[in-house]
């Protein structure tokens, strides 16, 4: 018989990554955006699967209402797909459903989210962390 699914539980270095993961969204708790993102202000992170030797890390990420999101690079591209309220990425309202995909390497934003809005997110590469004018992470 084939072991039981790893299931997420918290954010640690316990091990996420593996050949087969699963992650109950309601099951996770919310974590204030510290050094995850380094967007801070009231963003908040559930990540639902990472493997750090592949650089690789999946997350949901709740923007309160009224939050603008710097222009920043990173290093990682990612895809991101809006699961809740609007996300206006460089003046383009995206809404449940849209996608967008961004290359760190190149600087994008602002992001803004008037209503307050929820992502999935997928970062591939070394860092996840913004890098802004005043960012814990560094500037662009």
């Amino acid at each position: 018989m084939a072991p039981a699914p790893e299931h997420a539980g918290t954010l640690s270095d316990t091990g996420m990554s593996s050949a087969f993961h699963i992650a109950h969204r309601w099951d996770l708790e919310w974590q204030d955006d510290i050094d995850v993102l380094t967007l801070g202000e009231g963003v908040q992170v559930k990540v639902l699967y990472e493997d750090k030797a592949n650089e690789h890390v999946d997350m949901l990420i709740r923007f309160p209402a009224g939050y603008v999101e710097p222009r920043h690079n990173h290093a990682s591209s990612h895809s991101v797909l809006v699961l809740e309220g609007i996300q206006i990425a460089e003046g383009e309202p995206l809404h449940p459903g849209d996608y967008l995909f961004a290359d760190g390497s190149r600087p994008h934003g602002p992001f803004e989210y008037p209503e307050g809005c929820v992502v999935f997110a997928s970062f591939r590469g070394a860092s996840a962390q913004h890098r802004y004018e005043g960012s814990p992470a560094g500037d662009i």
